[in-house]
């Protein structure tokens, strides 16, 4: 019976040696991270025009820390400690694989699989989310970049007359937000649209292609600016688009066309 608290004391010094210390992600926590971080990885990949500068980059990484609630610092102090821990660092990897490998199953079970790398699908339907960026956005002061850009180019998919509505919700925001978006035709000209207004709430911008005119590319941007101290996110960001309806003119009434020289 003497010995009895001396193996708990053993047990209890066994566990503690197992887990991580208070300013380290733990390994279940830093795995899921490290899946979500391969998987902006691989959209990064296969959208490169979309992510074609840093800035986008940086952006969809801090979106992928916001929604596992850590900072740059805490990951950066993670990463150090995991590497100097090759055991936990080890294990961690491959609950990280095992993560990657379930989504993949899921995918596939969904009907998702794919011969190759993800790429960005223009879906069918008449009315569809073809936002393929990201869904959420931390907003702070230092970020690299105020702006959430997208570009969508036509496929077997579109139709004369599409309509586009992006939206977007600002929770704790201070300032105005600004949406644009713009389609080129194929006879040279641009029809573009913006609206700027308080970024609280959910704001939204509709865009209407010419029935009478066959449209090559969508794109826009999304332009929120945080104020000093402030921290604030921009969520549920869409793209629908859906199909047109026979009061095509009357829907563009305040777009305005450019012609492109």
């Amino acid at each position: 019976m003497r010995r009895l608290p001396v193996i708990f004391l053993l047990l209890v010094l066994i566990v503690s040696c197992n887990k991580t210390p208070d300013y380290v992600i733990s390994e279940d926590k830093m795995a899921r991270l490290m899946a979500d971080l391969y998987i902006g990885d691989a959209v990064v990949e296969s959208e490169h025009r979309t992510y074609a500068n840093d800035s986008l980059r940086k952006v969809l990484q801090q979106s992928i820390y916001a929604k596992h609630g850590v900072t740059q610092e805490l990951v950066d102090t993670s990463l150090y400690w995991y590497g100097h821990n090759i055991q936990a660092y080890m294990d961690m990897c491959t609950k990280t694989e095992e993560i990657l490998q379930k989504r993949i199953e899921e995918a596939e079970r969904a009907g998702g699989k794919a011969e190759s790398a993800p790429r960005q699908m223009s879906l069918d339907g008449d009315s569809v989310d073809i936002w393929s960026g990201i869904k959420m956005r931390r907003n702070t002061a230092n970020i690299p970049s105020d702006f959430i850009s997208f570009n969508v180019s036509s496929d077997k998919n579109w139709d004369r007359g599409d309509r586009y509505t992006l939206s977007v919700k600002g929770v704790n925001t201070h300032n105005a937000v600004t949406l644009n978006m713009a389609v080129d035709y194929n006879d040279g000209t641009t029809e573009y649209r913006w609206y700027n207004g308080p970024a609280d709430g959910m704001s939204r911008l509709l865009l209407v292609l010419d029935s009478a005119k066959v449209a090559s590319t969508v794109y826009g941007a999304i332009h929120y600016a945080a104020s000093p101290g402030e921290i604030s996110y921009l969520d549920s960001i869409s793209l629908v688009r859906t199909r047109g309806r026979n009061d095509n003119v009357r829907a563009r009434d305040g777009q305005m066309v450019v012609r492109n020289r």
